[in-house]
């Protein structure tokens, strides 16, 4: 689905990830791990096509043959709208507080596909049924709702789209653990029932193993490891690699 090589993202002279290389196959679940700074989530901005203005990046990134650093801006926003759905780390950014769920979850998704909105209405009620959402929350406002339901809603909104690409940057790192744990297994029942390419961004070891099927480990804007997942936890390479997993047991 994604192939990246050698992505190198500059801003002032300064490389915030340099030269990487990693696939993202089709239909499966990869992890992008690494502490804060490691160049995690400027790479998901490399291949959405939001960097800061001032920031540089050379390389290719392809999706199904097409190089997303030489698309357009127009090209972008049309990926970013049909085909790819961001969940970021904080769902609250993701929603105005001046504006009930009901017509900002409209905007995420039915408007953007055309859909008129008693169809949204009717898929939607369905989803948060299958979600354990209460339909109450098409009346709440974001701040009425906790960090839980808010990352319920968002991934809501990727079961009706049915993306070819889920990006979820640190989706849980907002939330406690039994949330954490909640989401989690919401978004592997996503991926078992859709088979959606997901690309999982974390910090957190214990979570890229609870669900993905290959693992690539950044430091410092370098990818030092990547594997599948059982040979990341059973033979890791690189000593950092071996001091997350040393630390995740």
């Amino acid at each position: 689905m994604f192939n990246i090589e050698n992505l190198t993202v500059r801003v002032h002279n300064k490389n915030l990830v340099r030269n990487i290389s990693f696939a993202v196959p089709k239909g499966q679940i990869t992890a992008v791990i690494g502490e804060s700074g490691s160049g995690k989530s400027t790479t998901v901005s490399a291949i959405l096509g939001i960097l800061a203005p001032q920031a540089d990046a050379t390389g290719t990134v392809l999706f199904e043959g097409r190089n997303l650093l030489k698309m357009s801006n127009d090209e972008r926003v049309q990926l970013r709208s049909k085909r790819f759905f961001t969940i970021l780390q904080d769902a609250s950014n993701s929603f105005s507080p001046t504006q009930k769920m009901k017509h900002q979850l409209y905007t995420l998704t039915a408007l953007r596909l055309g859909h008129k909105k008693e169809l949204f209405l009717a898929t939607m009620t369905s989803i948060f049924k299958d979600l354990n959402l209460p339909e109450s929350v098409f009346n709440c406002y974001p701040f009425e709702l906790s960090g839980g339901m808010l990352q319920r809603c968002m991934l809501a909104c990727a079961l009706y789209i049915k993306p070819d690409v889920l990006i979820a940057d640190e989706p849980t790192s907002a939330l406690d653990m039994l949330h954490q744990q909640d989401f989690m297994k919401l978004l592997k029942n996503y991926h078992s029932q859709l088979g959606t390419t997901i690309l999982l961004i974390t910090h957190d070891l214990g979570v890229a193993a609870s669900i993905a099927n290959t693992i690539v480990v950044m430091k410092d804007g370098e990818v030092v490891e990547k594997g599948q997942v059982e040979e990341i936890f059973q033979q890791p390479q690189h000593p950092y690699t071996q001091r997350l997993v040393a630390n995740h047991f």
